[in-house]
């Protein structure tokens, strides 16, 4: 019996471990590597080009200090049962084509930004704001 008591404890931490929800970090360039941000409303087509470094580092560091991992995965190429995002694309240094691409959108009042197949963040609004500006919907 103690055999069996033993055997479920063990059971029951290793399933308590791997239940536990991870924090994700998002994977955003380094500003040295990229060129430029594109950033395009998908409904509008408006779209506007960030090349300064300075400006490209503000970008990648607010979004980096202002997320919280919603612990949902990210299962498609753009976020799903969204009609209304905005992508950005971050193109890098010495590549032509390819840009890393993440999407910003809001869900019931609530901003996101998801990386495909890496993960879905919640993002301050002020952040979603800053980075929408001047693109009209």
């Amino acid at each position: 019996m103690k055999k069996y008591i033993g055997i479920a404890l063990a059971l029951i931490c290793i399933l308590s471990l791997t239940s536990c929800g991870t924090n994700k970090k998002i994977t955003l360039p380094e500003p040295k590597n990229i060129a430029e941000i594109e950033i395009v409303n998908n409904t509008s087509k408006s779209d506007k080009k960030i090349t300064e470094q300075d400006e490209i580092s503000k970008i990648i560091s607010e979004i980096k200090e202002n997320i919280k991992n919603t612990g949902k995965e990210s299962v498609s190429d753009q976020p799903v049962n969204i009609d209304d995002y905005i992508i950005i694309k971050f193109h890098h240094e010495n590549t032509v084509g390819n840009p890393s691409i993440a999407y910003l959108y809001n869900d019931n009042g609530i901003s996101y930004i998801e990386q495909p197949y890496s993960g879905i963040w919640r993002l301050k609004e002020e952040i979603f704001e800053n980075i929408s500006s001047d693109l009209t919907k």
